[in-house]
C-alpha cells in the first residue's frame, strides 16, 4: 500500500495541475479567484469538504479551498523556474 505522503504528492500534483491549467501559479494564494479555477478547485476538494461547507452553510467553501492549498504547500506567489 501506497504512503499518506504519496496521497499527499498526488494531490499535490492534481491540484498543481489545475493551477497551472488557469495559468495562476504565480499568483498569490488571495488573487485566486476565477470562477472556472474555483469551480475546478472545488470538485477537486469535494469529496472531502463537509457537507455544511459544500453548501455554505456552516462554512466557507472558498476559505476551504484556501486552506487546502496552504496546507499543501503549492509554490503560489514565488518565482517559479
Amino acid at each position: 500500500e501506497r504512503g499518506n505522503m504519496a496521497k499527499i504528492y498526488d494531490e499535490y500534483e492534481e491540484v498543481k495541475k489545475i493551477l497551472i491549467k488557469h495559468d495562476v501559479l504565480h499568483k498569490d494564494i488571495d488573487q485566486l479567484d476565477g470562477e472556472e479555477l474555483m469551480l475546478d478547485l472545488y470538485k477537486h476538494f469535494q469529496e472531502e469538504m463537509p457537507y455544511g461547507t459544500q453548501k455554505a452553510r456552516d462554512g466557507d467553501p472558498d476559505e476551504y479551498i484556501y486552506d487546502k492549498l496552504e496546507d499543501l504547500g503549492l509554490p503560489l506567489g514565488e518565482q517559479q523556474l
